[in-house]
């Protein structure tokens, strides 16, 4: 598994090569280790892509590989994909994995970002906007 800036063309648990123009590397984020798909652009607007329930965020994977203009980042929500299954606070529901999502911002970077959610992303998107 890659940590830091180590960029991957094959994810961790897969033998499937990503498409071109699409990478993989895992994020140490003071939450939790989180497995990111991301686009080879690191000059384009900044889009978040948070994928649904029981899914990897390689569920994204066309849809960064078709927007070269931006630098999209997809994470695998915690215990799905290659991120780390390290236990949620069940009281705090969708503001759990909106703080997970906010570790994920501060270890890149990103002060600001478009948000996309797909089912259970778009409810973390829409919790995360309110907050």
């Amino acid at each position: 598994m890659s940590t830091g800036n180590i960029w991957d063309s094959v994810p961790p648990r897969s033998n499937s090569p990503l498409l071109p123009g699409v990478r993989s590397r895992t994020v140490a984020t003071s939450r939790l280790r989180q497995h990111i798909y991301a686009s080879r652009t690191e000059d384009g607007e900044r889009l978040l892509l948070v994928p649904g329930n029981a899914s990897s965020a390689r569920f994204f994977e066309e849809l960064i590989a078709t927007l070269p203009g931006y630098t999209c980042v997809a994470p695998d929500l915690r215990g799905y994909g290659a991120s780390e299954a390290k236990p949620g606070d069940s009281q705090r529901g969708l503001r759990d994995f909106c703080d997970v999502r906010e570790a994920l911002v501060e270890a890149l970077g990103w002060e600001q970002f478009h948000l996309l959610g797909w089912s259970l992303g778009g409810n973390i998107v829409m919790q995360y906007t309110i907050d």
